[in-house]
């Protein structure tokens, strides 16, 4: 009858066990495999990494001889949990079964999981706690927040039955990974581990996107190390999908009893003279410009070096600044696979000769455009302004290690055109790389259009240049200008095949009144503006005329002011003054020869007085509105001095 009772019992707490067991996780997904914007069930190992153990959730059995005198019941356990906590806190309670130390009591891990209720207040925080069953109670014997860790790392506002996991680091403790999810789409990472008595903290991580953590043997000591995926999301925009690979990578410093980051390192002067160590710290500086082929050649030339010298070698830092180099060339590779805009990607990667393929693809007419060709119809259209941000980011970078890769200055070119097309280093950069590499024809024939700067004579208040454009061809003009001035440019006399566009330095059009031959408006802020003149499909001669008006404003408690100019035959000066309604306004001219004659228009572009038709050199009146108006002192068939004199009562 005892045997008969023991096999009850040992049955009994089969079929308990098997019932507490948590659903097996979901297929793992790679590390560089695209993450869902819906919040998926995170995995912790990719497919081609280190899987967490098959027994890692298997029920723990007694490590010592002692007689059970009871089942322990995890639904006692959850209950007794869930009494402790305020109503309705989360979604639900987990209760996970651990493989313990050797010689220690068998263990489980109490979690909330769910949403955490954030009606409470004060809003509850996530929890692992561990327990044993021991003297017939269930005993916790250490207990973790996971929210509010720090003002730079915050805990998961959801976990998942499936998002507490046992992992294997070190076998001396028990290591629990959270990976939990925060807000829309964001991911949360802790690592515990339980040394018996206490739970420490060791790693804590979050990121725009979930599943963050996973563990893998990177330097091929048997031991896991863990790895967080902490890339740039938001290149673009998170559904754009284009990222900037960011990993941090911990492994277990068994002698100081912590998790240690490891980040790449060059060789000390210890190890001066040694043949690895100019290829191992090259290496390192490559890899830090963000040129992660040319790094991983350098870094394998060390091992090599290594692996022939009797020398001494410093293996700590070849071995893990060769194991990071390969993490970021294996995951660039993969991401490769399915970028959605690869010239970015390439050039993240440091690929500079695969990017400049993409850009052979056009002529440096289409590419250095305002709206260049290779990001219409991507996710970088309209995203331009942060694509030359990033390009800026990395060919300076890179540039700085590497100053004969032309490629390099061809792209820096680019970005600078994108953000500023009237910057002058974009033809520094143009020509240097075409002297680096003068056989590439994007380099030395660069086919961006010559920009002129326009510069109004002293004194004047406009401009007027001409020209012929050949079909498809455009003219570029830049002048610069004051914020709050009012601008007007039109095409006089237009070819019905040529229109103009005006925009800031930055490529964005400007507010105002517009037509395909004119613009007219205030300007913004002060610095250089962009005028371009098209030719569609025909031939066009143009004539361009630009006028910034000089402002007229009186001296306090003056009710009249006087100006003196000089105007060239068939040109005029322009000057703007700010009125009332129903103000009495007179407006003189004088000119030795009387020839300089008058045009007032308000900016409703209503003319009060046009000097060309009337041959006016005066004006008085009621003003009809409260607006600027426009002063013109108009030149007839010599040059001529003048004074213009404006009273206001």
């Amino acid at each position: 009858m005892k045997n008969l009772k023991w096999i009850f019992i040992l049955l009994l707490t089969g079929l308990l066990a098997t019932a507490c067991t948590p659903t097996a996780t979901s297929t793992p997904t790679s590390a560089t495999t695209t993450e869902s914007t819906t919040a998926a069930t995170p995995t912790l190992a990719p497919v081609n990494e280190t899987p967490l153990a098959e027994d890692a959730t298997a029920v723990p059995t007694p490590t010592n001889n002692a007689e059970p005198t009871a089942v322990p019941n995890t639904n006692d356990l959850l209950t007794t949990v869930q009494n402790a906590l305020p109503a309705n806190a989360f979604d639900g309670l987990a209760v996970l079964p651990l493989n313990a130390p050797n010689g220690e009591l068998p263990l489980w891990v109490v979690h909330s999981q769910g949403f955490r209720n954030f009606d409470i207040d004060p809003v509850p925080s996530h929890f692992v706690a561990i327990y044993t069953w021991q003297n017939n109670t269930w005993q916790e014997l250490a207990h973790q927040e996971l929210n509010n860790l720090d003002e730079n790392n915050f805990g998961p506002d959801y976990l998942y039955e499936e998002g507490v996991t046992q992992v294997d680091i070190d076998p001396a403790y028990v290591w629990l990974a959270i990976d939990g999810g925060v807000g829309a789409h964001g991911g949360t990472f802790q690592l515990l581990r339980f040394d018996g008595t206490t739970m420490h903290l060791e790693v804590t991580g979050n990121s725009a996107s979930p599943g963050i953590g996973y563990l893998e043997d990177l330097n091929g000591d048997g031991t896991a190390e863990l790895i967080l995926r902490l890339h740039d999301f938001y290149v673009f925009c998170y559904a754009c999908g284009v990222r900037y690979l960011n990993f941090g990578v911990y492994t277990w410093d068994a002698v100081n009893e912590r998790m240690l980051e490891v980040t790449l390192q060059p060789m000390l002067m210890g190890q001066q003279g040694h043949p690895t160590r100019q290829p191992t710290n090259r290496a390192v500086e490559l890899a830090n410009a963000g040129l992660w082929p040319e790094a991983l050649t350098q870094i394998e030339e060390a091992e090599r070096l290594a692996a022939e010298s009797d020398e001494p070698t410093d293996t700590f830092t070849l071995t893990w600044d060769a194991a990071l180099i390969r993490l970021y060339n294996q995951a660039y590779q993969a991401e490769l696979n399915h970028a959605p805009f690869p010239l970015l990607t390439k050039i993240f990667y440091g690929d500079y000769a695969a990017a400049l393929d993409i850009m052979r693809n056009y002529s440096n007419e289409q590419l250095f455009s305002p709206t260049p060709a290779v990001t219409q119809g991507t996710v970088a259209e309209g995203n331009e302004p942060w694509l030359a941000d990033y390009i800026l980011q990395q060919t300076n970078a890179a540039i700085a290690v590497q100053p004969e890769l032309a490629a390099a200055y061809y792209f820096r070119a680019w970005a600078i055109y994108l953000n500023n097309l009237a910057d002058p280093q974009i033809a520094v950069d143009l020509q240097h790389a075409a002297v680096l590499n003068p056989d590439e024809p994007l380099f030395t024939q660069t086919g961006q259009p010559a920009v002129q700067r326009i510069q109004f004579q002293p004194g004047a208040t406009a401009a007027q240049l001409t020209g012929q454009l050949q079909p498809g061809e455009v003219a570029v003009y830049v002048l610069a200008a004051q914020a709050g001035q009012q601008m007007s440019v039109m095409l006089n006399n237009p070819n019905p095949n040529a229109h103009l566009t005006v925009r800031d330095a930055q490529g964005d059009f400007l507010d105002g009144q517009m037509s395909p031959t004119f613009w007219q408006g205030e300007l913004p802020e002060t610095g250089d503006y962009v005028i371009r003149v098209y030719a569609e499909e025909t031939a066009a001669d143009y004539a361009l005329q630009i006028i910034i008006p000089q402002r007229i404003t009186f001296d306090s408690g003056a009710i009249s002011a006087t100006v003196e100019g000089d105007v060239a035959t068939h040109e005029s000066d322009d000057y703007i003054l700010a009125a009332q309604a129903g103000q009495a306004m007179t407006v003189n001219i004088t000119s030795p020869t009387s020839n300089v004659l008058l045009t007032i228009v308000g900016a409703d572009g209503i003319p009060l007085t046009n000097g060309n038709m009337s041959g006016a050199t005066s004006w008085q009146g009621e003003l009809p509105a409260t607006q600027d108006y426009t002063l013109r002192a108009i030149g007839t068939l010599e040059p001529s001095s003048y004074t213009l004199t404006v009273t206001i009562e």
